[in-house]
Protein backbone atom coordinates (compact mmCIF):
# COMPACT_ATOMS: atom_id res chain seq x y z
CA UNK A 1 0.00 0.00 0.00
CA UNK A 2 1.03 3.37 -0.72
CA UNK A 3 2.13 6.04 1.61
CA UNK A 4 -0.92 8.24 0.50
CA UNK A 5 -3.25 5.21 1.08
CA UNK A 6 -1.98 4.88 4.44
CA UNK A 7 -2.23 8.46 5.29
CA UNK A 8 -6.00 8.03 3.95
CA UNK A 9 -6.57 4.97 5.70
CA UNK A 10 -5.23 6.05 8.76
CA UNK A 11 -7.78 9.83 8.47
CA UNK A 12 -10.42 7.17 8.19
CA UNK A 13 -9.56 5.23 11.38
CA UNK A 14 -9.22 7.61 13.40
CA UNK A 15 -12.40 9.35 12.89
CA UNK A 16 -14.36 6.04 13.11
CA UNK A 17 -12.41 4.64 16.07
CA UNK A 18 -12.61 7.93 18.48
CA UNK A 19 -15.65 6.71 19.68
CA UNK A 20 -13.51 3.71 21.61
CA UNK A 21 -11.43 6.18 23.53
CA UNK A 22 -13.89 8.73 24.24
CA UNK A 23 -16.28 5.59 25.72
CA UNK A 24 -13.38 4.20 27.63
CA UNK A 25 -12.86 7.45 29.40
CA UNK A 26 -16.56 8.19 29.76
CA UNK A 27 -17.21 5.02 31.40
CA UNK A 28 -14.15 5.71 33.61
CA UNK A 29 -15.82 9.05 34.90
CA UNK A 30 -18.82 7.60 35.46
CA UNK A 31 -17.53 5.29 38.26
CA UNK A 32 -14.75 8.06 39.20
CA UNK A 33 -12.01 5.78 39.27
CA UNK A 34 -9.60 8.29 38.29
CA UNK A 35 -11.00 9.87 42.01
CA UNK A 36 -10.59 6.32 43.66
CA UNK A 37 -6.87 5.40 42.14
CA UNK A 38 -5.86 8.79 44.19
CA UNK A 39 -7.40 7.53 46.79
CA UNK A 40 -5.65 4.54 47.28
CA UNK A 41 -7.62 1.55 44.78
CA UNK A 42 -4.91 1.20 42.37
CA UNK A 43 -5.14 -2.01 41.41
CA UNK A 44 -8.33 -3.35 39.52
CA UNK A 45 -9.12 -5.78 42.12
CA UNK A 46 -9.31 -3.00 44.61
CA UNK A 47 -11.34 -0.82 42.60
CA UNK A 48 -13.66 -3.78 41.35
CA UNK A 49 -14.35 -4.74 45.20
CA UNK A 50 -14.76 -1.37 46.19
CA UNK A 51 -17.28 -0.24 43.37
CA UNK A 52 -18.86 -3.85 42.95
CA UNK A 53 -17.20 -4.08 39.40
CA UNK A 54 -15.97 -7.19 37.50
CA UNK A 55 -12.56 -6.78 37.68
CA UNK A 56 -11.20 -8.38 34.79
CA UNK A 57 -13.31 -5.65 32.75
CA UNK A 58 -12.02 -2.52 34.96
CA UNK A 59 -8.43 -3.91 34.18
CA UNK A 60 -9.50 -4.06 30.52
CA UNK A 61 -10.81 -0.48 30.98
CA UNK A 62 -7.61 0.79 32.76
CA UNK A 63 -4.86 -0.35 30.44
CA UNK A 64 -7.36 1.19 27.69
CA UNK A 65 -6.93 4.66 29.61
CA UNK A 66 -3.03 3.79 29.96
CA UNK A 67 -2.97 3.67 26.32
CA UNK A 68 -4.75 6.70 26.25
CA UNK A 69 -2.16 8.42 28.21
CA UNK A 70 -4.43 9.11 30.80
CA UNK A 71 -3.13 6.50 33.34
CA UNK A 72 0.37 5.28 34.11
CA UNK A 73 0.83 1.45 34.91
CA UNK A 74 3.34 -0.62 36.75
CA UNK A 75 2.48 -4.38 37.37
CA UNK A 76 -0.85 -4.32 38.31
CA UNK A 77 -0.61 -1.44 39.85
CA UNK A 78 -1.96 2.00 38.41
CA UNK A 79 -1.26 5.71 39.07
CA UNK A 80 -3.34 8.82 37.62
CA UNK A 81 -1.10 10.83 34.63
CA UNK A 82 -0.40 14.75 35.29
CA UNK A 83 -3.21 15.33 33.13
CA UNK A 84 -5.76 12.97 35.09
CA UNK A 85 -4.45 14.44 38.19
CA UNK A 86 -5.38 18.23 37.38
CA UNK A 87 -8.62 17.73 35.64
CA UNK A 88 -10.17 14.25 36.23
CA UNK A 89 -10.02 13.65 40.18
CA UNK A 90 -13.18 15.21 41.63
CA UNK A 91 -11.08 16.86 44.39
CA UNK A 92 -8.69 18.68 42.00
CA UNK A 93 -9.87 22.54 41.92
CA UNK A 94 -9.76 22.24 37.71
CA UNK A 95 -11.74 18.98 37.92
CA UNK A 96 -13.61 18.92 34.36
CA UNK A 97 -15.34 15.42 35.03
CA UNK A 98 -18.82 16.79 35.10
CA UNK A 99 -18.87 17.89 31.74
CA UNK A 100 -17.75 14.81 30.56
CA UNK A 101 -20.18 12.93 32.62
CA UNK A 102 -22.86 15.14 30.56
CA UNK A 103 -21.51 13.98 27.04
CA UNK A 104 -21.71 10.47 28.62
CA UNK A 105 -25.53 11.35 29.39
CA UNK A 106 -25.85 12.73 25.56
CA UNK A 107 -24.13 9.52 24.11
CA UNK A 108 -27.55 7.64 23.31
CA UNK A 109 -28.86 11.68 21.46
CA UNK A 110 -26.09 10.78 19.23
CA UNK A 111 -26.77 7.33 18.98
CA UNK A 112 -29.81 7.77 17.59
CA UNK A 113 -28.50 10.38 14.85
CA UNK A 114 -29.53 8.11 11.43
CA UNK A 115 -33.05 8.13 12.85
CA UNK A 116 -33.06 12.60 13.16
CA UNK A 117 -31.66 12.44 9.88
CA UNK A 118 -34.75 10.55 8.66
CA UNK A 119 -37.56 13.08 10.59
CA UNK A 120 -35.06 16.03 11.42
CA UNK A 121 -36.18 16.11 14.93
CA UNK A 122 -34.90 14.16 18.22
CA UNK A 123 -36.74 11.86 20.52
CA UNK A 124 -36.39 14.39 23.29
CA UNK A 125 -36.18 18.38 23.49
CA UNK A 126 -33.64 20.20 25.00
CA UNK A 127 -36.20 21.12 27.40
CA UNK A 128 -37.41 17.37 28.11
CA UNK A 129 -33.71 16.41 28.91
CA UNK A 130 -33.71 19.47 31.70
CA UNK A 131 -36.86 18.15 32.98
CA UNK A 132 -35.19 14.46 33.64
CA UNK A 133 -34.10 15.07 37.69
CA UNK A 134 -31.06 13.19 37.04
CA UNK A 135 -29.83 15.28 34.19
CA UNK A 136 -30.38 18.94 35.22
CA UNK A 137 -28.01 18.91 37.90
CA UNK A 138 -25.09 17.33 35.47
CA UNK A 139 -26.10 19.37 33.07
CA UNK A 140 -25.54 22.51 34.23
CA UNK A 141 -22.46 21.82 36.27
CA UNK A 142 -21.09 20.66 32.32
CA UNK A 143 -22.12 23.92 31.41
CA UNK A 144 -19.76 25.71 34.23
CA UNK A 145 -16.99 23.27 33.59
CA UNK A 146 -16.99 24.50 29.53
CA UNK A 147 -17.54 28.07 30.49
CA UNK A 148 -14.97 28.98 33.82
CA UNK A 149 -12.33 30.25 31.06
CA UNK A 150 -14.23 31.54 28.39
CA UNK A 151 -15.91 33.46 30.91
CA UNK A 152 -13.27 35.23 32.13
CA UNK A 153 -11.91 35.76 29.05
CA UNK A 154 -14.95 38.12 28.21
CA UNK A 155 -15.47 39.30 31.34
CA UNK A 156 -12.27 40.72 30.98
CA UNK A 157 -12.74 42.59 27.23
CA UNK A 158 -16.37 44.35 28.07
CA UNK A 159 -15.31 47.29 29.99
CA UNK A 160 -17.26 46.55 32.90
CA UNK A 161 -16.74 50.01 35.31
CA UNK A 162 -19.71 51.45 34.37
CA UNK A 163 -22.27 48.82 34.66
CA UNK A 164 -24.36 49.01 37.80
CA UNK A 165 -26.82 46.52 36.72
CA UNK A 166 -26.21 43.23 34.74
CA UNK A 167 -28.81 40.95 33.11
CA UNK A 168 -27.65 37.44 32.18
CA UNK A 169 -30.33 35.67 30.16
CA UNK A 170 -29.96 31.86 30.48
CA UNK A 171 -27.76 32.31 32.79
CA UNK A 172 -27.42 29.01 33.53
CA UNK A 173 -23.98 27.86 35.81
CA UNK A 174 -23.58 31.47 36.47
CA UNK A 175 -20.25 31.57 35.52
CA UNK A 176 -20.45 34.51 33.49
CA UNK A 177 -22.24 36.45 35.93
CA UNK A 178 -19.36 35.60 38.78
CA UNK A 179 -17.20 36.67 36.22
CA UNK A 180 -18.30 39.81 35.04
CA UNK A 181 -18.27 40.59 39.43
CA UNK A 182 -15.30 39.88 40.00
CA UNK A 183 -14.39 42.68 37.64
CA UNK A 184 -16.56 45.20 39.04
CA UNK A 185 -17.42 43.79 42.10
CA UNK A 186 -19.93 46.97 42.68
CA UNK A 187 -22.25 45.71 39.82
CA UNK A 188 -25.62 43.69 40.56
CA UNK A 189 -26.29 40.68 38.19
CA UNK A 190 -29.70 39.49 37.99
CA UNK A 191 -29.61 35.58 36.96
CA UNK A 192 -32.67 34.96 34.36
CA UNK A 193 -33.53 30.80 33.84
CA UNK A 194 -35.59 28.07 34.76
CA UNK A 195 -37.19 27.84 38.38
CA UNK A 196 -35.20 24.09 37.86
CA UNK A 197 -31.95 25.61 36.91
CA UNK A 198 -31.48 28.41 39.29
CA UNK A 199 -32.10 25.41 41.55
CA UNK A 200 -28.59 24.26 40.98
CA UNK A 201 -27.47 27.41 40.17
CA UNK A 202 -27.46 28.97 43.67
CA UNK A 203 -26.07 26.16 45.02
CA UNK A 204 -23.03 26.29 42.86
CA UNK A 205 -22.53 30.14 44.13
CA UNK A 206 -23.31 30.12 47.42
CA UNK A 207 -19.65 30.17 48.55
CA UNK A 208 -18.57 33.03 45.44
CA UNK A 209 -17.07 36.15 47.44
CA UNK A 210 -19.55 38.05 45.55
CA UNK A 211 -22.55 35.74 46.32
CA UNK A 212 -24.52 39.35 48.21
CA UNK A 213 -24.40 40.91 43.87
CA UNK A 214 -26.33 38.10 42.56
CA UNK A 215 -30.06 38.33 42.27
CA UNK A 216 -32.44 35.41 40.83
CA UNK A 217 -34.86 35.84 38.46
CA UNK A 218 -36.84 32.51 37.78
CA UNK A 219 -38.49 33.06 34.05
CA UNK A 220 -38.92 31.40 31.02
CA UNK A 221 -36.84 33.59 28.39
CA UNK A 222 -39.19 32.56 25.80
CA UNK A 223 -42.44 33.65 27.29
CA UNK A 224 -41.65 35.75 30.38
CA UNK A 225 -40.33 39.80 30.51
CA UNK A 226 -36.76 40.61 30.94
CA UNK A 227 -38.36 43.92 31.94
CA UNK A 228 -38.08 47.65 31.01
CA UNK A 229 -34.96 49.83 30.89
CA UNK A 230 -33.73 48.56 34.39
CA UNK A 231 -29.78 47.30 32.69
CA UNK A 232 -26.64 48.69 31.40
CA UNK A 233 -25.72 45.27 30.00
CA UNK A 234 -27.80 42.16 28.86
CA UNK A 235 -25.91 39.38 28.59
CA UNK A 236 -27.38 35.93 26.01
CA UNK A 237 -24.63 33.30 26.89
CA UNK A 238 -24.31 30.36 24.62
CA UNK A 239 -28.18 30.76 24.78
CA UNK A 240 -28.61 31.33 20.63
CA UNK A 241 -26.82 28.13 19.65
CA UNK A 242 -29.85 26.83 21.32
CA UNK A 243 -32.98 28.48 19.28
CA UNK A 244 -34.11 29.19 16.02
CA UNK A 245 -33.88 32.04 14.16
CA UNK A 246 -37.39 33.55 15.26
CA UNK A 247 -36.58 32.78 19.13
CA UNK A 248 -33.25 34.83 18.82
CA UNK A 249 -34.89 37.55 17.34
CA UNK A 250 -37.25 37.96 20.13
CA UNK A 251 -34.71 37.37 22.48
CA UNK A 252 -32.79 40.25 20.99
CA UNK A 253 -35.99 42.26 20.99
CA UNK A 254 -36.69 41.65 24.83
CA UNK A 255 -33.16 42.55 25.61
CA UNK A 256 -33.41 46.11 23.80
CA UNK A 257 -36.55 46.60 26.21
CA UNK A 258 -34.96 45.69 29.25
CA UNK A 259 -32.10 48.07 28.79
CA UNK A 260 -31.60 51.66 29.40
CA UNK A 261 -30.60 54.28 26.71
CA UNK A 262 -26.81 53.69 26.11
CA UNK A 263 -26.85 50.02 27.22
CA UNK A 264 -25.31 47.33 25.38
CA UNK A 265 -26.71 44.07 24.33
CA UNK A 266 -23.79 41.30 24.32
CA UNK A 267 -24.68 37.92 22.52
CA UNK A 268 -21.48 35.15 23.10
CA UNK A 269 -21.33 32.09 21.26
CA UNK A 270 -19.72 29.68 19.18
CA UNK A 271 -20.00 31.55 15.68
CA UNK A 272 -19.67 29.79 12.13
CA UNK A 273 -17.74 30.86 8.83
CA UNK A 274 -20.09 32.30 6.14
CA UNK A 275 -19.78 28.51 4.84
CA UNK A 276 -20.37 26.97 8.32
CA UNK A 277 -17.80 24.56 8.03
CA UNK A 278 -15.11 26.56 10.21
CA UNK A 279 -14.34 26.54 13.31
CA UNK A 280 -14.38 22.51 13.62
CA UNK A 281 -16.36 22.86 16.52
CA UNK A 282 -19.01 24.90 15.54
CA UNK A 283 -19.68 22.54 12.60
CA UNK A 284 -19.71 19.61 15.09
CA UNK A 285 -21.80 21.47 17.54
CA UNK A 286 -24.32 21.63 14.35
CA UNK A 287 -25.10 18.21 14.56
CA UNK A 288 -24.90 18.06 18.36
CA UNK A 289 -27.76 20.69 18.48
CA UNK A 290 -29.73 18.88 15.68
CA UNK A 291 -29.79 15.30 17.81
CA UNK A 292 -30.18 17.22 21.00
CA UNK A 293 -32.64 20.41 20.54
CA UNK A 294 -33.65 19.85 17.21
CA UNK A 295 -34.48 23.68 16.50
CA UNK A 296 -31.09 24.75 17.34
CA UNK A 297 -27.95 25.83 15.12
CA UNK A 298 -25.50 27.43 14.62
CA UNK A 299 -24.77 31.11 13.10
CA UNK A 300 -22.88 33.25 11.21
CA UNK A 301 -21.64 36.80 12.39
CA UNK A 302 -23.71 38.14 9.58
CA UNK A 303 -26.76 37.10 11.40
CA UNK A 304 -25.85 37.84 14.22
CA UNK A 305 -25.24 41.72 13.31
CA UNK A 306 -28.39 41.77 11.32
CA UNK A 307 -30.68 40.70 14.62
CA UNK A 308 -29.09 43.53 16.26
CA UNK A 309 -29.44 46.30 13.68
CA UNK A 310 -33.66 44.65 12.94
CA UNK A 311 -34.23 45.11 16.36
CA UNK A 312 -32.45 48.83 16.49
CA UNK A 313 -29.19 47.78 18.12
CA UNK A 314 -26.05 50.15 16.63
CA UNK A 315 -22.11 50.50 16.91
CA UNK A 316 -21.98 46.87 16.62
CA UNK A 317 -18.55 45.42 17.14
CA UNK A 318 -17.41 41.56 18.41
CA UNK A 319 -14.81 40.62 19.87
CA UNK A 320 -12.96 36.71 19.85
CA UNK A 321 -13.27 35.20 23.09
CA UNK A 322 -11.17 31.94 23.94
CA UNK A 323 -8.92 31.78 20.99
CA UNK A 324 -6.68 29.30 21.72
CA UNK A 325 -9.23 27.08 22.91
CA UNK A 326 -10.66 23.93 20.64
CA UNK A 327 -13.90 25.67 21.07
CA UNK A 328 -13.23 29.43 20.51
CA UNK A 329 -16.19 31.91 20.51
CA UNK A 330 -17.02 35.17 19.88
CA UNK A 331 -19.01 38.05 21.30
CA UNK A 332 -21.32 40.42 19.19
CA UNK A 333 -21.92 43.38 21.03
CA UNK A 334 -24.35 46.26 20.25
CA UNK A 335 -25.99 49.52 21.69
CA UNK A 336 -29.06 51.09 22.50
CA UNK A 337 -29.39 54.20 21.22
Amino acid sequence: MRKHSFRNHNKLLEVVLAYRGSKALLVSLHYDLFTWIERGFPTARALGEKLALDPRAVGLLLDANAALGFLKKRGPRYANSALSKDMLVATSPNYRGNNLKYQERTWDAWSDLKGVVKTGQPKLSLLEWIHQDAFTGDYIKAMGDVARLPARDLASQLGLERVSRLLDVGCGPGVYSAACVEQNPDMEAVLLDLPRTLEVTRGLLAGHPQAGRFRFKPADFLKDSFGENEFDLALISNVTHCENEENNLLLVEKAWRALRPGGRLVIHDYVADRNLTEPRFAAMLGVHLLVFTGRGNVYTLKQYSDWMKEKGFKRIIHKRVAVNSLSPSTAVIGRKA
